[in-house]
């Protein structure tokens, strides 16, 4: 099978892109930025939105698998219904709504190739869209990046995959029946070796596509520890125990347990380490001391 040109080999909202990064800079809360300072941490914007473009062919290249056409017309008539009932949603695509507004499953007829540049224009809009930090979490963007990216990941790889979908059904129920289509299928897995900050593989995730990451430096190795696989996986957990008295403890999810076991190292690192840090006579506590040593020139001149 002829492998088809990804969307990032022939186009990319750079423009939309770039502003999406540029804001992102001032974002504060929710950022993984704020969890650890990292000197070249990608924008997630710029990630999130060439992971999606390296991840799905280009509909308009005649290689392009005729299931993923399907799956895109399909998600992306869905996805443009969501945007024209929903005020919120619709503020976040405000830059392409006009486009929105025409797109339906009669404008992206995936079997007749005068629309296949359609579906081209239509998947990059989207990129653009969902690069926006506020789009990062909402239940549209992510239900269609996700279907998308696990299609073009089995229509790529398996030369017989075919999707059933019933031309009489409603647009939900195709996409229901998709869903339950590629439930239990593997799905593409990004790997970035020097994953620094954990952009790349985060976004990975937040796309559908499953992640590994590593990198030579262990704060970065313990910084995606966090990202991809604490935070998920503990995130909400409630945590129940006693403490050295014997009294109950309960804390609620990840923060709260990473700030309480916090507090019990400085405290039992205060006791072994304090009569190393005697009081200065105004009562301060000293934090660090600086060991200097002066060495006199012999030849001075």
């Amino acid at each position: 099978m002829t492998s088809p040109h990804r969307l990032i080999e022939v186009d990319l909202p750079i423009r939309a892109i770039s502003a999406h990064a540029r804001r992102e800079k001032s974002i504060r809360h929710g950022h993984i930025s704020t969890l650890h300072i990292w000197w070249a941490r990608r924008p997630l914007a710029a990630c999130r939105a060439v992971l999606c473009a390296a991840l799905w062919p280009d509909p308009a290249d005649e290689a392009c698998p005729p299931a993923f056409r399907q799956a895109a017309a399909l998600a992306l008539a869905w996805f443009a219904g969501q945007v024209r009932t929903d005020k919120d949603l619709a503020a976040l695509c405000a830059d392409h709504w006009p486009r929105w507004v025409r797109t339906n499953a009669a404008s992206l007829r995936p079997a007749d190739p005068a629309c296949w540049p359609d579906l081209r224009y239509a998947l990059l809009d989207f990129i653009a869209d969902f690069a926006n930090w506020d789009a990062s979490t909402v239940p549209a963007f992510l239900e269609t990046a996700r279907l998308l990216t696990h299609v073009a990941h089995l229509s790529l790889t398996m030369d017989d995959f075919r999707l059933l979908i019933n031309p009489a059904d409603t647009l939900q129920s195709s996409i229901d029946n998709l869903q339950s289509q590629i439930a239990n299928s593997p799905r593409p897995l990004v790997v970035d070796p020097f994953a620094g900050g954990g952009s790349i593989p985060l976004e990975a995730l937040r796309i559908g596509a499953d992640a590994f990451a590593s990198d030579l430096n262990p704060v970065a190795v313990l910084l995606n520890k966090v990202v991809l696989e604490y935070i998920p996986k503990y995130g909400n957990v409630k945590i129940e125990f006693k403490d050295a008295d014997g009294k109950p403890v309960v804390l609620n999810g990840l923060t709260e347990a990473v700030r309480y076991w916090g507090n019990w190292i400085k405290q039992e690192a205060e006791k072994e380490l304090s009569e190393y840090y005697p009081r200065d006579p105004d009562g301060a506590t000293p934090i660090a001391y600086l060991w200097a040593r002066t060495i006199t020139c012999e030849g001075p001149g």
